[in-house]
């Protein structure tokens, strides 16, 4: 009777924090990618199509993917269209909740995004203006870890809303919105933006509940640690 023979099977190699952190942000841009290719496509057009689309892609892009030690995942707590009373009242579009959870490394944060659609060489008049402004100070009465997203043909770039609020009537969205999606992922990731008291995708617990979209990204596992350099 032959012998069986048992296969052992290795773990994927535990990756650093920096190393991960940048893998995941990757992930997140092909997401982006996708998105803005179907923009461009004209298969989703308005702002709350693009955002659904840029939220259904960011789920199926992290879903049950390994990188190194650390399996990330991706689930939509409230995929909800709201209505333009709510969008009024509250001022974000997308809440983006985001874990790490290792045995070196945890944490639990979230931002707050309002999404404007706009091309370069757009003219805006000063009432589209101000609604942006007053929508970006009611993100950020309830945090500073308020962004907004720029959809535009050439990509989706990503800027504070403070510095949105404080702008200029002269002001193009495009310019005021200086980070690649690559950027903006990676800085969340990695931990310098995101608000810790936005401790849970449950919007709920916020003080206005009324976010169409919420999109929760956590990464799971090990970490290896990088005594070598403490720089990102």
């Amino acid at each position: 009777m032959a012998k069986r023979v048992l296969r052992k099977v290795e773990r994927p190699a535990a990756m650093t924090f920096n190393e991960v952190t940048k893998a995941a942000a990757k992930h997140a841009e092909s997401a982006v990618k996708i998105t803005v290719d179907n923009f461009k496509r004209k298969y989703v057009y308005d702002e709350d199509d693009v955002t659904g689309f840029l939220v259904g892609s960011l789920q199926t892009t992290f879903h049950g993917t390994r990188v190194g030690g650390v399996t990330l995942n991706a689930s939509v707590f409230r995929h909800r269209r709201g209505t333009a009373a709510e969008e009024t009242r509250f001022g974000a579009d997308i809440l983006i909740h985001v874990t790490m959870d290792t045995p070196t490394q945890k944490y639990s944060k979230g931002v707050l995004v309002q999404a404007k659609k706009s091309e370069p060489d757009d003219n805006w008049s000063q009432r589209t203006r101000n609604a942006l402004i007053d929508q970006c100070n009611k993100m950020l009465a309830v945090t500073s870890a308020a962004f907004v997203f720029n959809y535009s043909e050439k990509g989706i770039r990503c800027g504070a809303a403070t510095r949105v609020a404080g702008a200029s009537n002269a002001f193009s969205i495009p310019y005021l919105c200086g980070w690649s999606a690559y950027r903006f992922f990676l800085e969340l990731f990695r931990c310098p933006i995101g608000d810790p008291r936005i401790s849970s995708a449950r919007v709920g617990d916020l003080p206005e509940p009324n976010i169409p979209f919420v999109v929760e990204l956590s990464l799971k596992g090990e970490l290896a640690i990088d005594e070598g350099s403490s720089t990102f």
